[in-house]
């Protein structure tokens, strides 16, 4: 081989907790031939130690340091910048793939040529490696729907492993569309962006495990709207912001803007709100009532004034 099939790349902050093992189910992946790229977001914890232990050790290792936090898409899409090899997959600091895993998935992408996307069925963990669940993914089929079909799908089973969970991308086809969108949620857009425009494919095996702990970040999901929103963008200095709300506009768009016929994308806009925004619109009331608790004491004070 002149270079790795597989790049992967660790995005991590403070992730002590749980980066060693899953560096070591990295290690032990069956594939040989891969890069892989650990991208520390100026972490204060014993991350980096963690890190140059692997590196040391095994020269398909790499550690990228940072002194500043510069945020969650700036870290994610440096890995795939670095990427050297045809096949990229993210691997979050908490989670781990099971062996057969990479091999998997190449081989599926390997005999399909039209995907970019290939996946494995998904474990759900505590932070102690116990089995607490699975994914509603058995049987799932990304290649023969047409693009509002395959975004129904990955909406109404909950496909979020293609993209956050082990996915393995042809490595161009990600960065045409520009790898991790700047905004919370963005992997989402993503998601959208993907499936309009190519099949994937589902390797039927459970292959990655995806770990359930407090500290992981889908638990921001209803807190105070600016910190979600500076976990993406760490400059952000407005008083308020509305991350559900821009999320839920960006999904639309990319179903509305992509490029296939008109009558395909007004059926994957119709597929995204049945599928996820009347779901979600929780979620949008969450924005709203947080802004109004974050504009509250000023608007008092400005009353106790008149």
């Amino acid at each position: 081989m002149s270079g790795p099939r597989v790049t992967i790349g660790v995005p991590v902050r403070n992730g002590e907790a749980f980066l060693e093992r899953t560096l070591r189910a990295l290690q032990e992946q069956d594939l040989d031939e891969v890069e892989v790229l650990v991208a520390d977001n100026a972490s204060t914890d014993g991350t980096r130690a963690i890190a140059e232990r692997f590196t040391a050790d095994d020269p398909r290792f790499t550690y990228l340091g940072a002194t500043t936090n510069r945020g969650i898409p700036w870290n994610w899409n440096r890995l795939l910048d670095r990427a050297r090899a045809p096949y990229f997959m993210w691997n979050s600091a908490d989670d781990v793939v099971r062996p057969n895993h990479l091999v998997a998935c190449v081989e599926a992408l390997d005999s399909h040529p039209e995907a970019t996307i290939a996946f494995s069925r998904v474990e759900l963990s505590d932070p102690d490696d116990r089995v607490v669940g699975r994914l509603d993914d058995e049987g799932l089929d990304f290649l023969s729907p047409g693009p509002a079909d395959r975004v129904s799908l990955f909406f109404e089973r909950q496909v979020w492993q293609a993209i956050g969970f082990g996915g393995v991308f042809r490595t161009t086809a990600l960065r045409d569309r520009g790898g991790l969108p700047d905004f919370w949620g963005g992997d989402f857009a993503l998601a959208v962006a993907m499936a309009m425009r190519s099949p994937w494919v589902q390797v039927p095996d459970v292959g990655f495990v995806s770990r359930r702990h407090p500290g992981q970040m889908s638990n921001l999901q209803t807190s105070d709207p600016v910190l979600q929103t500076q976990t993406y963008r760490p400059d952000f200095r407005r008083p308020l912001a509305f991350p559900q709300w821009y999320l839920h506009g960006r999904v639309l768009a990319e179903a509305l803007l992509a490029p296939v016929p008109v009558a395909e994308r007004v059926r994957a806009v119709g597929a995204v709100a049945r599928r996820w925004t009347a779901p979600g619109l929780r979620s949008l009331g969450y924005d709203v009532k947080r802004n109004l608790l974050r504009a509250a004491p000023a608007g008092d004070a400005d009353a106790s004034r008149t």
